[in-house]
């Protein structure tokens, strides 16, 4: 059979309320090799009739990684994980439906509905994540009257209190996690505010010599930089997602250490052990070794925070590689660092006939007081951990 009769039989079994011989039918087309997302939403859904949720996930998934906007899936999936208790994960699929929805101007009466139900799902979603927010910002104890204006400005922008004000630059400041207000805009932060960037580039032959004997030990050390876990709805441009072309090994990731990397570079473990690193749980430092493959480009896009800074130091660098952060593009050199915010878009490129590989981490911007780092790791380490499954 074609994967039409496949599709047609499936259909017309779940309109007749049959929904075993409809998952039957569907599961066929797949063995057979002939499935199309519309076949693996058809199993979704007759899956979700025979409640067989792992097997309604694993096929949803299969249509959003044809079809990643595909409204029907994004809705199956985040009902899902809603259903998981995975209130994170839900709020971003949930958020990212009603972005898609206000392009559209003809919607059928049943995803009329269903977009309804997403929005009072979701409305929902923020009240428990607000009550969640303010428990974990007294138990740091947070008081309103004894935090910076610039925080609390921060925090009701988060809630959706206030809005931001339009900072009237070409490259503004667009943190996807958390924005803190009043941070004086920048693209390339000044070295000389940062003194001890100089001490790191004086070791620059010794972090390369570790990253050497990291390589001779495995080149499988590194793997791609950015990974596209099916958890996380894919809204932007693939370029970034698990390439061969951009790929790291890390000595921290999201905070966490990496045993293997780390026992083998022990003087740069040590050397980022005196820096102001952005330590907030579940998210932040990440400390890494990053290559980016001759003739590769990582595309323009912004980071997580505005209250922190990436650092670079260039340790292998054919000619031809660069960085942009902004309007400012500046050329990459061994051995000469720059801390930059990541926040505004930005993008680098290696036009050269070798790899680049640089020692990147992010560390607060010295602007932040400690309370105000306490208080920011507190809502962030709110925001990781509210409603996350596994």
């Amino acid at each position: 059979m074609t994967e039409a009769d496949y599709f047609q039989q499936g259909i017309t079994e779940l309109q007749a309320g049959r929904p075993a011989e409809a998952l039957a039918i569907f599961q066929q087309a797949v063995a057979n090799n002939v499935a199309t997302p519309r076949c693996w939403l058809g199993l979704s859904l007759a899956a979700l009739t025979q409640g067989d949720v792992p097997e309604a996930e694993k096929a949803v998934d299969a249509v959003l990684v044809e079809e990643p906007h595909n409204m029907r899936a994004l809705i199956i999936k985040g009902d899902i994980l809603l259903g998981k208790d995975d209130f994170q994960n839900a709020s971003s699929y949930y958020n990212l439906i009603l972005r898609l929805a206000a392009n559209l101007t003809d919607i059928p009466p049943q995803l009329s509905s269903d977009l309804d139900r997403v929005e009072t799902r979701l409305q929902q979603l923020g009240q428990m994540f607000q009550q969640h927010l303010f428990d974990r910002l007294s138990s740091a104890g947070y008081r309103r009257n004894r935090a910076s204006t610039r925080f609390n400005n921060s925090l009701d922008m988060l809630l959706g209190r206030k809005q931001r004000k339009d900072p009237g630059h070409k490259f503004p400041q667009a943190p996807h996690a958390f924005y803190l207000d009043d941070v004086p805009y920048c693209t390339y932060f000044p070295n000389e505010q940062l003194p001890w960037l100089a001490d790191l580039e004086a070791h620059t032959d010794l972090i390369e010599g570790e990253l050497n004997a990291l390589l001779r030990q495995s080149s499988d050390r590194f793997s791609p930089y950015v990974h596209s876990g099916l958890e996380q709805p894919q809204n932007s441009g693939t370029t970034l997602l698990d390439s061969d072309d951009w790929t790291s090994a890390f000595l921290w990731q999201d905070g966490m250490p990496q045993p293997d990397v780390l026992a083998s570079c022990p003087e740069t473990a040590a050397l980022m052990a005196d820096l102001p690193l952005t330590k907030i749980g579940g998210l932040a430092p990440s400390v890494l070794f990053s290559k980016l493959d001759a003739g590769a480009k990582i595309d323009p896009h912004t980071g997580l925070l505005n209250c922190r800074l990436i650092c670079h130091l260039p340790l292998t660098v054919p000619p031809g590689c660069g960085l942009r952060v902004g309007e400012d593009s500046r050329e990459t050199e061994r051995g000469s660092s720059w801390a930059f915010d990541d926040s505004v878009n930005h993008e680098a490129w290696n036009n050269g006939e070798e790899p680049r590989t640089i020692l990147l981490f992010d560390v607060w911007r010295p602007e932040l007081d400690s309370d105000e780092r306490h208080l920011i790791t507190s809502v962030l380490e709110a925001v990781s951990g509210f409603g996350k499954v596994g």
